[in-house]
């Protein structure tokens, strides 16, 4: 039985599709983009409207991204920007442990 990946912590303003130029990754479409731009067919061809299934990638479509900028308050946009990023935490403790002889 296969494992699955735990769900990053954007995941729910994302729609994922299949992602026909990279196989092993899916692409995340923005659930605030889709709305405002036709719907997911068209959001899904939109390069400012999808990024990879990445947390960071995610993220940095949020921070960026004025249709979920006008659908969300401050105080839930900061809240939600804050969240834990996973690729952050391996960063960290590779770089901590650099330099370290065992």
């Amino acid at each position: 039985m296969m494992k699955r990946k735990k769900s990053h912590n954007f995941r729910e303003f994302f729609i994922l599709v299949k992602n026909d130029n990279n196989k092993s990754n899916a692409k995340a479409v923005c659930i605030c983009c889709s709305q405002n731009v036709g719907g997911l067919a068209v959001a899904q061809v939109k390069p400012e409207c999808f990024t990879s299934n990445k947390a960071r990638l995610c993220r940095n479509h949020l921070a960026n991204c004025e249709n979920f900028k006008n659908s969300y308050n401050k105080e839930e946009i900061a809240e939600i920007l804050s969240r834990s990023v996973p690729e952050d935490f391996k960063k960290k403790s590779k770089n901590l442990n650099e330099g370290k002889f065992y």
